[in-house]
């Protein structure tokens, strides 16, 4: 069963939803035996110390990578094995992941308090209008936060003074899970209801956006098109998924939209290259052309099974199912070519995150973040 949790926001008021997408289980913790055509291996796995309960993306900068748990451990780990940098605990439920800039963390707990800390101390916190599901960005000396209301409010990195806040109206319901926030050269990309931003950060001016789906149909749930994170960038082009509707590329120099296409899927898409790679609510693996558009393959042998977003890199494209193993496929067919169990049957709280060419790192929904190498 895969969970959707929406949120409702009317006039600065929020309500939460709980609405379900229930799909067919077939998948099953008996696994077949694999003749492996890629070498795979775990490097190492640490215990954060508290389950994760919610969707999110790991930080990694400067060698290290930011976590946060749900009961509140927030910590620093670094990149070569696991060990943490630094490790703190905050007052409250953690909602959101953590941004993180090599130097300062931020993350977002469910009391709507924007908590900012600094070599395992709490520097400032401010108080959030509405809640925060997306991890928030820290970037050139600021701190950027998408809220459920869907706005953008930016901070002073170092002193918590709020800058400015960028709002847009969109329908009723908002999705309960990371939506688009990233840097891109001297531009922060948000996505604000179906419609992907650029934003200039200095005094969250709009600088230019472009609409990867419209909303249609009766009722709120049907009109419901939010972008989803993680997004995926090809150089100037980042490509992104409007929930239940279309994925589709942006310049994002330029502000232009490049294609879109019906696609029927919660999670967040990724690219390599010319190649973007989706998971469809059933299951099925989608893989297209990042220059137009083309339909390159589509893969049916995850039919059924809940899948993380996935991660498509040098090596082949990685994911990770509900009841706990990663899998690295072929890009040229979506063949499996090896898969690892994690020994997490709630399956996992991020996509697997690329640290470099050969190594990726994913954690579990259980509190657990695992390195991979494949040579």
């Amino acid at each position: 069963m895969l969970k959707q949790i929406l949120s409702v926001s009317r006039a600065g008021t929020s309500l939460f939803l709980a609405f379900a997408l229930v799909l067919s289980a077939c998948s099953s913790n008996k696994v077949k035996p694999l003749q492996t055509k890629q070498d795979m291996r775990a490097l190492w796995s640490t215990d954060l110390g508290g389950e994760i309960n919610y969707p999110t993306t790991l930080s990694i900068v400067n060698d290290q990578i930011a976590t946060a748990t749900s009961s509140g451990s927030v910590a620093v780990l670094n990149v070569s094995n696991g060990s943490f940098a630094w490790k703190i605990k905050i007052k409250g439920t953690i909602n959101s992941g953590a941004g993180f800039d090599g130097t300062r963390v931020a993350v977002v707990t469910q009391d709507n308090d924007l908590v900012v800390i600094e070599n395992g101390k709490i520097i400032w916190q401010q108080n959030l209008s509405a809640q925060a599901f997306t991890s928030p960005v820290v970037a050139g000396l600021r701190v950027f936060v998408l809220l459920a209301d869907r706005s953008v409010v930016a901070f002073d990195g170092a002193t918590g003074k709020k800058l400015w806040t960028q709002q847009r109206t969109g329908d009723a319901l908002v999705l309960k899970q990371a939506g688009v926030l990233a840097p891109f050269h001297n531009t922060l990309i948000a996505g604000l209801g179906a419609r992907l931003s650029g934003l200039d950060p200095l005094t969250g001016k709009v600088l230019w956006e472009s609409a990867l789906a419209n909303p249609r149909g009766i009722n709120d749930l049907e009109r419901l098109v939010d972008l989803v994170g993680p997004v995926g960038r090809v150089g100037d082009v980042i490509c992104t998924r409007a929930f239940q509707a279309q994925i589709g590329c942006v310049d994002a120099d330029l502000g232009k939209l490049i294609w879109t296409r019906p696609s029927f899927g919660e999670e967040g898409i990724s690219v390599y290259e010319n190649q973007l790679v989706s998971i469809e609510s059933n299951g099925q693996i989608l893989s297209w052309k990042v220059s137009n558009g083309d339909r390159l393959w589509d893969r049916d042998a995850f039919k059924n099974h809940h899948l993380t977003a996935p991660l498509v890199a040098s090596k082949g494209i990685f994911l990770g199912d509900s009841v706990g193993w990663v899998y690295l496929l072929s890009k040229e067919d979506g063949s499996v070519l090896n898969r690892l169990p994690v020994g997490s049957s709630r399956g996992f709280a991020s996509p697997p995150t690329a640290i470099d060419s050969e190594h990726i790192v994913i954690a579990t929904k259980n509190g657990v973040i695992s390195q991979y190498y494949t040579p």
